[in-house]
């Protein structure tokens, strides 16, 4: 009999239903994808999954909309409905991360309060919102970091250098709307020195297997905005049973069962230490780097986990792949000026068109910074090669002024 699969939302980047669909037939199960109307309307009909649609994205909704099938398991695989899948799951009485567990693993406060009660953050953070955040950024001292507590995507996170910096992050936001929907809710922290990396991880029954530590690319200050991955990392020898056992004591503080991890950490004269991090496997084509990179079907082992209990193991690297995104600053033109790779021999896929716009340009009162009208992967045994495309990309090609800021 052949199991199904609810996932709760369509997810942000739609193409990763594409490796869902395939990654759960491979194991004998079928999707079925809950959304409103409209939502589901954006998918596409040749895509092999039952599409179950609701009036409102609520819990309660969703149990009644499956009906007698219901679903062997309910999952997520994007950030917005981690924790109403929680929700769900729970009112079909499924084990599995809880809601609470969910909540504090989304509200970025929440998270920074677990770990400092648990000695496992030596960051300083303070909680406040955009009307209270002038008067208190008067009492601290700069540099600092501000970020909404619940948003992913480096969306309006912003380096405060100077007082002066405030009315840019201000700028950022529609304050009546953000304010509507809680996104004037801001966390401060200290900046953190160190490279930074990101983790993937499958937990199981509340143990994690590390997957793959990446190297990242960012738009540097203000905004750090993500435009280049390198898999594995070139700190995967020296950092890998760091970072796993790091994030092995976050995952007992944090409750969570079974689930995918994105961590994103910099890496310290003291350790790992964590910026944020997220139950589902991270964007930005992560999900196809782990399976050039590593042979992992993300979401085949993900699936596998929640219907069978079944743990992943950690395997060596076959490659090293990367991404680097074409990137604009929202509301200027974007100007692509050449493709003249260093080591075009590598090149696995170009994805341009310029006739492309951005999606949103903003998101529950909150501005948008940039968009990226494409992407290229490379695929080498030589690290040197992948990294030097990858900031070709970056450097070159960002458009609108922005500049590549490893490790910043």
């Amino acid at each position: 009999m052949t199991q199904t699969i609810a996932v709760i939302g369509v997810p942000w980047s739609v193409h990763e239903l594409v490796p869902a669909v395939r990654d759960a037939k491979s194991l004998g199960a079928r999707l079925r994808l809950v959304d409103t109307q409209d939502m589901l309307d954006r998918i596409e009909a040749s895509l092999d999954l039952e599409m179950v649609p609701v009036a409102n994205l609520t819990a309660p909704e969703i149990v009644a909309a499956l009906g007698d099938g219901r679903a062997d398991c309910v999952v997520s695989i994007t950030e917005m409905t981690l924790e109403l899948a929680a929700e769900v799951r729970e009112l079909l009485g499924h084990v599995g991360t809880s809601t609470s567990s969910e909540r504090s693993i989304t509200d970025k406060a929440l998270t920074r309060i677990a770990l400092s009660e648990s000695g496992l953050t030596h960051v300083q953070f303070w909680q406040t919102s955009l009307a209270e955040l002038r008067s208190l950024v008067q009492t601290l001292q700069l540099p600092l970091i501000a970020k909404p507590r619940a948003l992913t995507g480096s969306t309006a996170v912003c380096l405060l250098s100077t007082t002066a910096d405030l009315e840019y992050l201000e700028a950022q936001y529609d304050h009546a709307e953000a304010a509507d929907r809680s996104r004037d809710r801001l966390l401060l922290e200290q900046v953190i020195a160190g490279e930074e990396v990101s983790a993937e991880a499958m937990v199981v029954n509340g143990k994690l297997t590390l997957l793959a530590i990446t190297d990242k690319f960012n738009t540097g200050k203000p905004n750090f905005f993500e435009v280049g991955h390198i898999m594995p990392s070139r700190h995967t020898t020296e950092w890998s049973m760091k970072v796993a056992e790091y994030l092995q004591r976050i995952v007992e503080v944090l409750s969570i069962v079974t689930s995918p991890i994105h961590a994103e950490l910099k890496l310290t004269d003291r350790g790992p230490e964590l910026v944020e991090i997220h139950s589902r496997f991270g964007g930005g084509n992560i999900v196809r780097l782990l399976e050039d990179a590593f042979g992992i079907r993300a979401f085949e082992i993900y699936f596998a986990a929640m219907l069978r209990g079944c743990a992943p193991r950690a395997v060596s690297a076959r490659q090293f792949c990367g991404v680097g995104f074409f990137t604009g600053r929202i509301g200027q033109d974007y100007r692509l000026k050449s493709f003249d790779f260093p080591h075009p021999g590598t090149i696995v896929e170009i994805d341009f068109n310029r006739q492309r716009r951005p999606k949103l340009e903003a998101y529950e009162g909150v501005r948008l910074q940039y968009w990226r009208p494409g992407h290229c992967l490379f695929a080498s045994d030589r690290y040197h090669e992948i990294f030097e495309n990858v900031s070709f990309v970056v450097d070159r090609l960002c458009g609108a002024g922005a500049t590549s800021a490893r490790g910043a």
